[in-house]
């Protein structure tokens, strides 16, 4: 039985959550955007912040690897990006209603799917040289936060949508 990681299979993979970074990016930009002068503009600044350096990582662990984004995942991008753009969740960006919450749910699910992304490629570490084990949990460490974060402020911050 081989036990090497088919790297094409790898580089797919890593092409279709590149992509999915890029329309993430773009959701927490429109985030930034719909909370800015807000008592929460600083809070989702901060995010995109994050959610950005991620995708940088991202970025870079492609080309550690000698990688670029796959063919699909290249035509994919400027739609993904378009899409994070638009906020087809909230696109009055109306802060007390209901779509913010469902816009919020939807970034938690984003990081959850990244996060899900650094934990499979931990479990690949030791059959792929290339992947660089700290970072990955730091990656992995970061998204747990950004999911704490967030879901914090959804917590604490309901009443504005639901009263």
């Amino acid at each position: 039985m081989n036990e090497s990681i088919e790297r094409g299979k790898l580089h797919r993979y890593l092409s279709e959550h590149h992509v999915g970074s890029i329309a993430g990016v773009e959701h927490f930009a429109s985030a930034r955007r719909m909370w800015a002068g807000t008592p929460h503009e600083a809070f989702f600044e901060s995010l995109w912040d994050q959610v950005s350096d991620d995708q940088n990582d991202l970025e870079l662990l492609l080309k550690k690897l000698g990688y670029t984004p796959h063919g699909l995942a290249r035509l994919a991008a400027p739609w993904a990006h378009l899409l994070g753009k638009i906020n087809v969740l909230n696109p009055l960006r109306q802060k007390q209603k209901t779509l913010t919450q469902s816009q919020i749910d939807v970034l938690i699910g984003l990081l959850n799917a990244k996060l899900s992304m650094w934990r499979t490629l931990l479990l690949m570490v030791d059959k792929e040289p290339q992947l660089d084990e700290g970072l990955l949990h730091d990656l992995q460490h970061r998204a747990q936060s950004q999911i704490h974060q967030l879901t914090e402020f959804s917590d604490t911050s309901w009443a504005e949508r639901f009263r």
